[in-house]
């Protein structure tokens, strides 16, 4: 027993800190940072024309979150935010998103980035209902601000080549050990958020989610309400929409077991994907961040270095068998 806690510290510092591909985190900046700072810029529910219709709401409804409560006290506390104050947030938001995209004093800016999101969109759900997948993004930026998402596809890196002197190194080949705990993070995050849902189906909703009477429910009213074709005809077949459901309850509860043995990502991650997408088009159910964020879950630069191999000949093994 007293060589027990040693081998847990060291297992889990493996786990957490193994050399990771900095290729992953960064093209992960990419994506992430690009869909956030979209929608801040050209969707209605985010940007700067929808912060006047939020002001105009009464006072009455506006319940701030705790994190709303945090992060505005330079501001003088929650109940003290302004049209003019959220506006000024947005706009520097935006500036330090765009800084983060492009890879400009990448750490500073993505904190920026995720700390003025997280203020904009909590005090957008302090008059509302709060939804998940603005939050899971706001956790990849918050976690991709603390690594080393800028070493590279960035400004720095190359500032770093051109007047530091630092050498040239293979991109698809550069690891860090602070480049993994990011990426493993975000993927938790989604088992997490999996498992959540799979509770809510099972507890909260009285397992009422298996007789396939409630995704037909929300088949034909969405589907009636959004004009989607599709899932009114959908809606018509209770035996298609029963093992859907249960098909949706088996993945979310399981859905941790692939962070455990990595092969099974092979199924998981398609399947998730797929469902997203699916959501989206049956029920116009805005899940982008979960879809872009799904990024979290491919090897990137492995996948690379194995195209590349496959030109010279070389046989490959399967790129998710070691993430």
């Amino acid at each position: 027993m007293q060589g027990f806690a040693p081998r847990a510290r060291r297992a889990w510092a493996k786990y957490w800190f193994r050399p990771a591909a900095l290729f992953d985190i960064a093209a992960l900046r990419v994506l992430a940072v690009g869909l956030q700072l979209g929608l801040l810029l050209l969707d209605p529910r985010y940007n700067l024309a929808s912060l006047k219709v939020i002001a105009a709401l009464p006072s009455s409804l506006y319940w701030p979150l705790p994190v709303v409560h945090l992060l505005s006290l330079p501001f003088g506390g929650a109940y003290a935010l302004s049209l003019g104050t959220m506006q000024s947030v947005q706009v520097v938001t935006m500036c330090a998103g765009f800084l983060a995209l492009i890879g400009l004093f990448t750490n500073a800016s993505l904190l920026v980035f995720a700390l003025g999101c997280t203020l904009l969109q909590g005090w957008a759900c302090s008059f509302d209902d709060i939804h998940h997948p603005e939050a899971v993004m706001m956790v990849a930026l918050g976690a991709l601000a603390l690594g080393p998402s800028g070493k590279l596809l960035s400004v720095d890196s190359w500032l770093s080549r051109k007047f530091r002197k630092a050498p040239a190194v293979d991109m698809l080949s550069a690891t860090s050990p602070e480049a993994r705990w990011p990426v493993l993070l975000i993927q938790w995050f989604f088992a997490l958020m999996y498992l959540s849902a799979f509770y809510a189906k099972l507890v909260v909703g009285e397992g009422q989610w298996f007789n396939g009477y409630s995704l037909q429910f929300y088949l034909a009213v969405d589907g009636l309400r959004w004009g989607s074709d599709l899932a009114v005809w959908l809606a018509q077949f209770h035996w298609i929409v029963f093992l859907s459901s249960l098909a949706v309850f088996f993945f979310q509860g399981t859905f941790f077991v692939s962070m455990l043995y990595p092969r099974l990502k092979w199924f998981y991650v398609p399947f998730g994907m797929s469902l997203h997408v699916g959501i989206y088009v049956l029920l116009r159910a805005p899940f982008f961040q979960w879809a872009v964020l799904y990024a979290v879950f491919v090897p990137w630069g492995e996948l690379l270095k194995q195209l590349r191999l496959m030109r010279r000949g070389t046989p490959v093994a399967g790129a998710f068998d070691a993430t």
